[in-house]
């Protein structure tokens, strides 16, 4: 059973006291109970005291948060205090409320085409034997994981936190369940993509605790641990990161997903397909609320895919009417 958290800092008992208004709200705190744990934990570094959060403690903790988180999930941290922070100050304690980080406006994914993609799954394997007997579990199960990113846009925690239950390798379906925007949906995989899970199935890595892919302990394998073993196959196949600002979205496992969604809709066109028909199946495939969040995807893949933007703008003309003033 995994061991509860438990707050240490100076604001340890508003901390517990705001998780519990939150549960009894009906809210899931285990999303973002390690938001609270790395503020938490910052107070203690700091020997900090008192029940006020002022600019600098704020900021310093925002500064000192990982370079390797984007733009995006920083803003998360923040939004998610935010909350807090309103919460303290309804307690009549003082707590500043920062401004979110501004994220690069250029950003594009990187794609992976086929022959990176084939380099990449070998990577995975090799880093299997290479890796040390403490860590030769995770890699075996990274391997399968990459390939299911690969075959199906997987986000990250939908494969992280797959449960034993929710794959059928009978019929090659997997459930995602309670995905982005509390979602659940059917993925189908591709049957060799299925006959690689079955080998890893019946390998005798065992799925402990109803995980599908357990680390050595038991529990799933790290967020972190994940994000370094992708990152140690794209430089063993010789790609590089470029050098960006602190917390700017670089190269990361997510790529993969945009990667997929140009490779469907670039296979769908080469097939002929009424675009019509298909857009919104791959926009359910892949878990979107709606068509933007898949036309979104595909617009951020511009300067390596412009073929499919002149596609996806053919498919928009007539979608929604004009309204003229």
């Amino acid at each position: 059973m995994k061991t509860p958290i438990r707050f240490e800092s100076c604001l340890k008992e508003r901390l517990n006291s705001y998780m519990g208004l939150r549960e009894s709200q009906g809210h899931q705190t285990s999303k973002i109970r390690h938001i609270f744990v790395s503020l938490d934990q910052y107070l203690q570094d700091a020997n900090l005291s008192g029940q006020s959060l002022s600019p600098s403690i704020i900021d310093g903790w925002i500064a000192a948060l990982p370079e390797k988180l984007s733009v995006n999930t920083v803003n998360i941290y923040i939004s998610t205090y935010i909350q807090f922070a309103k919460y303290l100050q309804s307690l009549g304690h003082g707590a500043f409320i920062p401004e979110k980080v501004i994220g690069r406006k250029n950003y594009f994914p990187y794609i992976f085409h086929e022959d990176d993609l084939a380099a990449l799954t070998k990577a995975a394997d090799i880093l299997v034997f290479s890796a040390s007997e403490k860590h030769r579990h995770n890699a075996a199960c990274f391997s399968v994981m990459l390939r299911m990113y690969i075959g199906c846009g997987f986000r990250l925690n939908e494969i992280r936190l797959l449960k034993t239950k929710d794959v059928n390798l009978e019929y090659g379906i997997i459930h995602v369940r309670n995905a982005k925007g509390n979602r659940d949906r059917i993925v189908p995989m591709h049957k060799t993509l299925t006959e690689n899970v079955k080998i890893y199935s019946i390998s005798g890595l065992t799925q402990k605790e109803n995980w599908f892919f357990p680390s050595g302990t038991g529990n799933p394998i790290s967020c972190s641990w994940i994000r370094d073993a992708f990152l140690k196959c794209i430089q063993y196949i010789g790609i590089e990161k470029p050098d960006l600002p602190k917390h700017s979205r670089n190269i990361c496992l997510h790529c993969l997903r945009h990667s997929f969604a140009v490779a469907a809709f670039r296979q769908l066109d080469n097939n002929g397909l009424d675009m019509y028909n298909e857009i919104p199946i791959l926009s359910t495939y892949m878990g979107h609320e709606n068509l933007y969040g898949t036309e979104h995807y595909l617009h951020m893949t511009t300067e390596n895919s412009q073929d499919i933007m002149d596609k996806m703008k053919e498919f928009n003309k007539g979608l929604f009417p004009e309204v003229w003033g």
